[in-house]
């Protein structure tokens, strides 16, 4: 008997290096997003509108696809509380859900022993560890 029952799937993309969230998913009708970024914006002929606020960039095409399909969420701009206002220390907060102290072990690190040895699939593709999958060897 075949299921036609998929198991929910997570897929974190974390941008850190060139890109970034803003050149992904464009606030193309935010007059600041063109004053603030007047050598590094998308121009308006690279955009894939997603509503009268928002556009994909036209190179991840297939991702639009998916969001259409519903099968993709975009949670834009996220932050947390008493930020500590440095990039480094909030990536390593981010990767280690530490707030207090300087982690050892990522969250994913934490979560993925949890599957067994179902963890092995859960980074196919993947050239590098991630801080936040540290701690499952």
């Amino acid at each position: 008997m075949v299921s036609t029952y998929k198991d929910p799937v997570l897929v974190i993309i974390e941008l850190t290096g060139a890109n970034d969230y803003l050149n992904t998913i464009v606030p193309y009708n935010d007059p600041l997003y063109w004053d603030n970024r007047p050598k590094v914006h998308i121009s308006q002929d690279e955009l894939l509108l997603i509503d009268d606020n928002l556009a994909f960039r036209s190179d991840i095409e297939p991702l639009r696809d998916i969001y259409e399909k519903g099968n993709m969420a975009i949670i834009h701009g996220i932050g947390f509380e008493n930020s500590p206002r440095s990039h480094f220390r909030a990536m390593d907060i981010w990767h280690t859900c530490e707030p207090d102290s300087i982690g050892v072990n990522g969250w994913l690190g934490q979560v993925i022993p949890k599957f067994g040895s179902a963890w092995r699939e859960c980074f196919k593709g993947c050239e590098f560890r991630p801080r936040a999958s540290q701690g499952y060897d």
